[in-house]
Parts: C-alpha cells; structure tokens; sequence
C-alpha cells in the first residue's frame, strides 16, 4: 500500500516519467517519439493560452476582496516583493559570475547543436494569444484596487467579487484536475525527445555539479534570511527554519506554492504568532515571491550562456534583466512551471537566450523544480518574519 501510495506521488511520478523516457528514447520508433511530443507541445499551447486569465482572476479576486483602508498596504507588499526579487537575482548573478571559472564551466563547443532535433509535432496546435500576461496582470492591479474602494453594500462590487471567484476557481479546478494530473506526460514527451536526441546525458554530463552549487547557494541564502528575519538570533532563525520544514516539504512533493499555502499558512502563524499579519502576507506573496526561482534560474542562465558561448552579461546589462525577471514574476501563479513559463520572453530578449536554449533550461527548471518550489515556500516563511520585523519598527515610530 505504502509504494502504491508513493505512485501517487507528482515528483515520484515525475521521476519515473524521466527515467522511462531515457531508457525508451533508443528503443521507441520516432513516430511515438513524435506523438508524445505532440501531445507536450498541445499540453504547453493551452496553458499560455489561459495563463493571462489566471493572472488576473487571481490579482482581481485578492484586491477586490480587501478593503479601501488596507489598500495602501498592497504597495507596500508588492514593493517589498520586487526588491526582495531583484535583490535574490543580483546575489546569484554575482555567484554565478565566480562560479562558473571554479567550476570548470566553459564554452562547449556542440552543446547547444544537442538541442536541435529532427523531431517535430505531427501536429501544429496554435491557440491566438488574446493578451499578454503582462497585460492581464496590470489590467486585474488597476481594476481589483478600483473595485476596492466601491462601497461594500454596492451590488456592483458583489457581482465583480462573485465573477472572480467563479473563474478563479474554475482555474484552480483546471490545475488541479488537470494541469497537474497531467503534468508528468508532458516531461515524458519531452523528455524522450530529449532522450532521442541524446541530450539528456549531454545535459546531465555538463550541469550536475552546477546543480549542487545552485542548491548550495539556496541553503546559505535562506539561512541568512532566517538569521534577519528573526532578529540575528542563531536560536530563534533555527526554530523558525525548522517550524517551517512541513511546508517546504509539502512544496517538494506537490511542486505548487498555491497547493502548499494551507500548511505554510499553518507554520508560518506559529513563526509570527500573528494570524492576521499571516493571512495577509502568505495569500499575498506565495504566488510571486519565489527566492528558490529566482536563484536557481539565475545560475541556470548564467551557466548556459558560459556553456553556449554567448558570455555573461556586465551588471548594468543585467540589471536591466533583472527589473524585467522581477516584474514577469509578479504574473506567476504559484503552480509547476508557472515561473519559467513567464520570464522565457525575459530571457530572450535581454540575454539573448536562442530557443535550443530555452528548451535546455525548461527542462533543468522542471527536473530540480522540487527543490526550487521547496525553497520558494521556506523563502516566503523566512519573507514574513523579515516584512513583520521591519512593520513592527514602523509603527514604534
């Protein structure tokens, strides 16, 4: 009972799907190659097609149900969140940028040829993109914070309510029953084009010590964010850290800051002992502070431009690309591959990235998004001590 349970598990299934893949990628004929294939690319077309409707019913719902007093505090949030995101992009691009010559890592002549494969789809699915994300989340900032100040007793504003939480949670519906269901045939199919192609032992040859540098650099940077947060106590970071491990397990296991918010509401209460400070922050920033992302892609990023050749970019080129990563992040939605859906048109156009690049780190994101995810939960628990600390010297002045 104990392994069928464990089946059930997403970063189980996806392991497998992974492993299938790689030892089926030579054995398969390239017809079935092509239709999973397929299937992953249809998989990917619907949900860029939905993605600007998430991002404003989830934005519109949680301001229009806040009320005008405490509108002034969504500045405060989001602002915290972008410069807690731009900040978390500068460290990994400084340690990337040192990283990379102790590591060995260079120019791999060929790599990125790796990427380019000869299988395609069998078929061209192509939903019209009606907004950007961009778009959809600046339109549902403005509309939500508008239909905020509309008196509570107006009917208007209980209809615009009642609509969001209607196609919000038809949405959540959709993630649950079927995004994440599904999720792991999606690796598969690109997994094993990736198998066919031979890339995926290319891939793993070249970055596996950049990985453990990665997750290296998330331990240290959380630890420190426990340490301030919690006043520069080396006990209490300590208690708060471990307070917090069943929600960063949790985000191991389902992938999905949203689907972890219940258990890191939980743990993050008994960190702050502030119910009301907790139901305000966590709901308000699980979805776009994502500390684990924003230091794992980073690196990434760095360490593919090395490989491919194109260089790193000086800080002032990629200061730019970090005000630009930090504002695509507040479009995510908290779900598996919500992040590297949104910021791919970052990185192409302020790094340059190719698309061979862009398929070599969709698949990193996915294989070390377990732990990414982890570290965005445990990240937002150290968040809310660090935002609360700095709200308590406020209001002592």
């Amino acid at each position: 009972m104990s392994f069928l349970k464990s089946l059930k598990s997403l970063p189980v299934q996806l392991i497998i799907s992974i492993l299938v893949a790689f030892y089926a990628g030579h054995s398969v004929d390239l017809f079935y190659i092509e239709l999973f294939f397929t299937i992953s690319t249809i998989f990917v077309e619907i949900l860029l097609f939905i993605l600007p409707f998430m991002v404003f019913s989830f934005i519109f719902r949680a301001l229009v149900g806040i009320d005008r007093g405490s509108t002034w505090l969504v500045g405060l949030i989001f602002g915290s969140v972008t410069l807690s995101n731009i900040f978390a992009v500068l460290v990994a691009y400084g340690y990337a940028r040192g990283l990379m010559g102790a590591l060995g890592i260079n120019h791999c002549a060929g790599f990125a040829e790796k990427f380019v494969s000869q299988v395609t789809p069998l078929v061209h699915f192509e939903l019209p993109r009606l907004v950007g994300t961009d778009k959809a989340m600046l339109f549902g900032l403005v509309t939500g914070i508008i239909a905020s100040f509309l008196p509570e007793t107006l009917r208007l504003r209980h209809y615009l309510k009642d609509k969001a939480i209607f196609l919000s949670d038809f949405i959540t519906l959709f993630l649950q029953k079927v995004f994440i269901p599904l999720l792991p045939l999606y690796v598969f199919g690109f997994c094993l084009k990736l198998s066919y192609d031979e890339a995926l032992i290319h891939l793993f040859s070249h970055y596996s010590h950049v990985f453990l540098a990665s997750l290296l650099l998330v331990i240290i940077y959380l630890a420190l964010l426990y340490f301030v947060g919690s006043g520069f106590s080396v006990q209490k970071a300590f208690s708060a850290f471990k307070g917090m491990l069943p929600a960063g397990l949790t985000g191991f296991s389902t992938m999905s800051s949203a689907a972890s918010m219940p258990v890191t509401l939980d743990c993050t209460e008994k960190n702050t002992k502030d119910r009301t400070f907790t139901d305000l922050i966590i709901p308000s920033t699980s979805n776009i502070h994502m500390l684990g992302d924003d230091l794992t892609i980073t690196v990434t990023a760095i360490a593919l431009l090395t490989i491919c050749g194109q260089g790193i970019p000086d800080f002032w080129h990629f200061l730019a690309y970090a005000l630009a990563f930090s504002i695509a992040k507040l479009s995510c939605v908290g779900i598996p591959g919500a992040s590297v859906l949104v910021i791919l048109p970052v990185l192409q156009q302020f790094l340059g990235f190719k698309p061979e690049m862009i398929s070599m780190l969709t698949t990193i994101y996915i294989l070390q998004d377990p732990f990414g995810t982890a570290a965005n939960v445990m990240g937002n628990g150290g968040f809310a001590l660090l935002v609360q600390r700095i709200f308590k010297k406020i209001q002592r002045r």
